[in-house]
């Protein structure tokens, strides 16, 4: 919704797609007859169509953008791979390994010279208010990119960059995935503040109550494992804070550290989740931080001789809270085709496309 009012008011035609089961939203942009936007993007636009047929929705399209949880990425990536059009460029924002846990099933779908890729992160920071109406905290002024096979990744930004100036070429897949910035920032707040959270039912400031000095100590030392694993792969990767301050500088983040970048976080402080912990799990941290990422990077660990002792723990913390068997559901490098390669092999891969 959110970038649909961006690129809206940036004067692209909008087409507005969800499955019929999840229309609800749809229906009520309908009935609004627009799309809104407040806080850090503030305007209203008019989607020139609005469906829950996915050939109508792509017909035509330069680009075919989606902005969905994890979970998602192999209906949506799959459904659009089957109506996509010679030289279109489908590019999922949310990473979460999402380019390699649908390439093999797209190559074998979409027409010969489409395009598949990923960005490491959405663009916005938001929340909705009402249907078809979103709440802005923060709009990210440095985005990465990435397209699988990473041969691919030139003639993509070239459509990209149309959309989104800021955003700028990564690696590949693997780079965009692994630089994800949500990677180290839902977990440990929310497990090692269990108690705090079941007393208020998620109704309390997530960035200004939850992150202390030692629960981001946590953070960073989840982030020094997840460059660890990244320089196994030969993937010089950035710390999160310097990640931090490339998309948010503009509202005055600093800092070198987790607790300290935080402690600059205006635009996000009054950000209140006012959900369940098992609904925040289900919707965003564990379904998506621990499901897409903590367990590929400790599985990748294992493969590459990286020990990963502080995300093994909070997996295994996040299994005796929640009760999810996130080891055995989550992408693991096994699962992801990767097992058994070298890092060589793997960077081959991601480049090719070819195993």
């Amino acid at each position: 919704m959110t970038m649909a009012v961006d690129l809206g008011l940036k004067g692209f035609k909008v087409n507005l797609f969800d499955f019929p089961e999840y229309d609800r939203n749809l229906r009520a942009v309908e009935e609004r007859g627009s799309v809104e936007a407040t806080g850090y993007l503030e305007g209203r636009v008019e989607p020139d169509v609005i469906t829950t047929d996915m050939a109508e929705a792509v017909d035509g399209a330069d680009a075919v953008f989606t902005t969905i949880r994890a979970y998602g990425a192999e209906r949506f990536i799959g459904e659009a791979a089957r109506h996509l059009e010679p030289g279109q460029v489908l590019l999922n924002w949310s990473s979460y390994l999402s380019a390699l846990r649908t390439y093999e099933a797209f190559k074998d779908t979409a027409p010969s010279g489409t395009i598949l890729g990923e960005g490491a992160i959405l663009p916005y920071f938001v929340k909705p208010v009402e249907p078809g109406v979103m709440h802005v905290f923060g709009v990210k002024a440095h985005l990465w990119a990435a397209a699988m096979p990473s041969t691919d990744t030139s003639a993509m930004m070239k459509v990209v960059k149309e959309f989104f100036p800021n955003c700028e070429a990564a690696r590949n897949v693997l780079d965009t995935s692994l630089t994800n910035p949500n990677l180290q920032v839902h977990v440990p707040p929310a497990l090692l503040n269990t108690g705090l959270w079941e007393t208020t039912g998620g109704d309390l400031e997530f960035y200004g109550t939850l992150m202390t000095p030692k629960v981001a100590a946590v953070m960073d030392a989840v982030d020094k494992e997840r460059m660890a694993v990244g320089k196994a792969l030969g993937l010089e990767l950035l710390p999160k804070p310097e990640v931090l301050k490339m998309e948010y500088g503009q509202y005055g983040v600093e800092g070198e550290t987790m607790y300290e970048v935080y402690s600059t976080f205006a635009s996000h402080r009054s950000w209140r989740p006012g959900l369940s912990l098992d609904d925040f799990a289900a919707r965003t941290a564990f379904g998506e931080d621990l499901m897409y990422g903590f367990v590929f990077i400790s599985t990748m660990g294992d493969q590459l001789g990286v020990p990963t002792p502080a995300i093994d723990t909070m997996v295994c913390l996040a299994q005796l809270v929640i009760g999810t068997d996130y080891w055995g559901e989550g992408a693991t490098a096994e699962t992801l085709g990767l097992g058994d390669m070298s890092a060589a092999q793997i960077i081959e891969y991601v480049t090719t496309g070819e195993k």
